[in-house]
């Protein structure tokens, strides 16, 4: 059987399909016309020879945007107002205050399993329980021989044997060596808080803390000025390496 009856397919009237010039149909079949474009560019030029070297508007609005304000200096830019009579240091827009300790590392591979357990959870223990920030760093700063140049120095001035003066010359240019080509890592612990007081009760705390496990070391004005000044300047290099 049939699927369809031509008889009634010829007696039914065809559908009208209008047509569609060609030109219409290449244009809309392509994402765009080389050939128009290449006149609407001529068209352009015509009337304006620069129209396509200027820049779209949404781009001359962007350019017009104010640049941002340079920093007049480097006390614009870093976020320390100054030291207080105490050693800490006080931060702009009541930021606080913080105050630099250093950390005496300790070997845990020299230790026995035991102990060296018990200082780690000390430190994990004191980490997890501290609720305020704070920071550890470790940077790698020139070995000081400082004390030890001037001892040989000194002695040096009052030797009176050729022998042994040549000895202590040849001692003070080993010393005079290690600070220049010689680094120590060290660590340091930054506090914060609101206030002056907040920042010396969290140390307290940190001391009774973590002092058996990892002991906490004043730091001397001169060498937490230099600590900051090569965090704020990384390429910075400190010591007789300037």
């Amino acid at each position: 059987m049939a699927l369809f009856d031509e008889r009634i397919l010829e007696k039914e009237s065809p559908t009208f399909i209008p047509a569609v010039p060609k030109e219409k149909i290449a244009t809309t079949s392509l994402l765009f016309d080389e050939k128009e474009m290449d006149k609407q560019i001529a068209r352009a030029k015509k009337k304006n020879p620069f129209s396509l070297l200027q820049l779209p508007k949404a781009e001359k609005e962007k350019k017009k945007e104010k640049l941002p304000e340079v920093k007049k200096s480097v006390a614009d830019i870093i976020p320390i107002i100054d030291q207080t009579d105490s050693g800490l240091f006080q931060l702009k827009d009541d930021g606080g205050f913080f105050g630099i300790w250093q950390l005496q590392s300790t070997d845990i591979n020299a230790m026995h399993d035991q102990e060296a357990g018990r200082n780690i959870y000390t430190l994990a223990k004191t980490y997890q329980g501290d609720k305020d920030p704070f920071k550890i760093i470790s940077l790698n700063l020139p070995v000081s021989t400082q004390k030890q140049q001037q001892y040989l120095e000194k002695k040096i001035r009052e030797a009176n044997n050729a022998l042994s003066l040549r000895f202590l010359r040849k001692k003070l240019k080993e010393l005079q060596y290690l600070e220049w080509g010689r680094t120590n890592r060290e660590y340091f612990l930054f506090l914060y808080g609101p206030t002056e007081l907040a920042v010396k009760e969290r140390k307290d705390q940190f001391m009774r803390d973590i002092q058996l496990a990892i002991p906490l070391l004043p730091v001397s004005d001169e060498k937490q000025i230099n600590l900051l000044y090569k965090l704020y300047n990384q390429n910075a290099k400190l010591g007789n390496k300037q």
